[in-house]
């Protein structure tokens, strides 16, 4: 209700009905006088948005001190005594992302590898006794092992070790104090497999799949060995380790191989996306992450909206028993107060969150601490709670239905998280 006068004339304003009362009954204009102040103003705005004229508070309290009452309510047709469930969807939703926004800045979580940038850049070296060293470890591996797959790759390391100590031994001797990174050591290895297979004959050459993958990797990065001699660190896009500076590099070592050794087109396709980023963002991995945590944090609204449909939808199958009784819009209206105390309760953990990062007392630690816990364990509870008033079921049948239904929407919640990170990933 404004809190403008009441004009001394009965004609609407707006359609010139003859109005008894306060409302026009023709167009619901209320009959004000037009006049109105800058604060006027600002009480309409709060008004229109919140209702804070009683509506906006008793339904807050009712949405969290009775579950699922207010569902109850607005199926029964009582719905004029609190806000509508769209309305007081979009306000919580805003008033959370907007608070959760302001806290939680993508450059914090990028901060670690900015600070082990330097760590992680230095290239690992070994020595000749090194690589002996861990030749005689996968050997008796590989003898004490029981499992036939550990067995096999100690196996295979130990032959791996035992090439690269021959090549290194042909080339430079028993040296001692050489060093070699990993990088030299792949193309130590790729002129040690060039040279094995120069001697066999055509056709006659049967390596195993992990040799043939070693033969592989040995190719492409001798390839860079020829054409870039920086030794920069590899760039890992979505377990694929991207050693190649530009797709033509890519390109080039693809073409070198034979058909059956090429990447399929689930791996090219990824290798050439992880070298456009590589590229775009100047290897600079901390800045990456950085712009791919704000992609995601902003896709949470999308996925919350997305999955409301599903939750109602998963509601509406379990108690397809009553469908006379409770419609798919019932099962809807439910779910968006079910979301509405969700962003409520969380808004309130975060303010709590806030209060004791401002203060330095214990005492506010303990008390945020404890009152953060009430509030999460009201939170894992609740949906049971709205379940059992809403729907009226005994409360076996709700405590299994409630644990369907979160486990349903955990995992539908990661695959919708994963396309949107899978979507963030390939447009940033």
């Amino acid at each position: 209700m404004s809190h403008l006068h009441e004009r001394k004339e009965k004609n609407c304003l707006n359609c010139q009905t003859e109005v008894i009362g306060r409302y026009c009954h023709k167009c619901g204009q209320e009959n004000l006088e037009p006049k109105e102040t800058v604060w006027h103003l600002v009480q309409h705005f709060f008004n229109d948005i919140t209702h804070f004229d009683g509506k906006f508070f008793d339904t807050v309290k009712y949405l969290i001190k009775k579950p699922g009452f207010l569902s109850l309510e607005y199926m029964r047709g009582r719905r004029m005594s609190y806000l509508n469930p769209i309305r007081m969807y979009v306000f919580t939703s805003a008033i959370f992302f907007i608070i959760l926004y302001s806290i939680t800045k993508p450059e914090d979580m990028a901060k670690g590898l900015r600070q082990d940038k330097t760590e992680k850049n230095a290239p690992s070296t070994k020595k000749l006794a090194d690589l002996i060293a861990d030749t005689a470890r996968y050997h008796k591996s590989s003898i004490v092992s029981e499992d036939e797959d550990d067995r096999q790759d100690y196996h295979d390391k130990w032959e791996h070790r035992l090439i690269e100590i021959a090549a290194i031994q042909k080339a430079f001797g028993d040296t001692t104090k050489q060093t070699f990174t990993k990088r030299a050591l792949d193309s130590i290895l790729f002129k040690a497999y060039s040279d094995s297979l120069q001697v066999d004959t055509a056709g006659e050459v049967k390596a195993d799949l992990a040799k043939t993958r070693r033969f592989q990797r040995a190719v492409r990065n001798y390839a860079l060995d020829r054409t870039d001699g920086d030794d920069g660190d590899n760039f890992n896009f979505m377990g694929s380790d991207i050693t190649y500076r530009t797709i033509e590099q890519y390109d080039s070592a693809e073409h070198a191989l034979p058909d059956s050794l090429r990447d399929g087109w689930l791996k090219h396709f990824i290798t050439r996306r992880g070298i456009v980023i590589r590229q775009e963002w100047h290897e600079d991995k901390a800045r990456f992450v950085e712009h791919l945590m704000e992609n995601i944090l902003h896709s949470f609204p999308k996925i919350l909206w997305i999955s409301l449909p599903i939750f109602a939808l998963i509601l509406n199958i379990l108690y397809f028993r009553h469908k006379k009784t409770f419609f798919y819009v019932n099962h809807g209206i439910f779910t968006i107060h079910v979301y509405c105390a969700t962003f409520i309760q969380l808004f309130l953990i975060l303010m709590l969150y806030l209060i004791g990062r401002a203060s330095a007392s214990g005492w506010v630690h303990l008390i945020t601490g404890l009152a953060t816990f009430a509030i999460c364990l009201w939170t894992l509870i609740y949906l049971y709670k709205a379940m059992r008033g809403f729907y009226g079921q005994r409360r076996a049948k709700t405590f299994l239905k409630y644990f369907i239904v979160m486990g349903l929407m955990f995992w539908i919640n990661i695959i919708l998280l994963t396309v949107f990170l899978l979507i963030s990933v390939f447009s940033v």
